[in-house]
C-alpha cells in the first residue's frame, strides 16, 4: 500500500508518494541508486537540485515533466520557500513507501 506524505509547495499543500514505478523514473532522473541515496551520509549528499525537481516530478498525484518541476519549485522558492522544505518532503515519501525502511510494527512481529 502506498503511503502519502503531505508538502506545501508554493503555498498549496501536496501529496506526495512513491510507489516502485516512480521510484524507478525518479532513480532515472537522478542517476543514482536509492539503496546508495538511502544509506548512511547519502541521502544529504544526494540533495542536489536535480534531486529535488526529480522528486517533484515523481512523486506528486500527478506526475510532471522535471521542466514543470522546475517551474514549480522555482515559484516556491521565488515566494521565500526555501528547497529543503522540499526535500523534507520527498524524504519522507521515501520512507512511507516502505521500500527501505521496515514497518516498525512489522519488523516486531505485528501486523503492518
Amino acid at each position: 500500500m502506498v503511503k502519502s506524505v503531505t508538502v506545501t509547495i508554493n503555498n498549496k499543500t501536496q501529496a506526495m508518494a512513491f510507489n516502485i514505478k516512480r521510484l524507478a523514473k525518479f532513480e532515472q532522473y537522478i542517476g543514482k541508486s536509492l539503496f546508495f541515496v538511502m544509506s548512511t551520509g547519502g541521502i544529504l549528499k544526494s540533495m542536489d537540485i536535480n534531486f529535488t525537481l526529480a522528486g517533484v516530478a515523481t512523486a506528486l498525484n500527478k506526475e510532471l515533466t522535471l521542466d514543470e518541476a522546475a517551474e514549480l519549485v522555482q515559484a516556491h522558492c521565488d515566494g521565500g520557500g526555501l528547497l529543503d522544505d522540499i526535500n523534507d518532503g520527498i524524504y519522507r515519501a521515501i520512507i512511507a513507501s516502505g521500500l527501505f525502511v521496515k514497518n516498525e510494527k512489522a519488523s516486531k512481529g505485528g501486523n503492518a
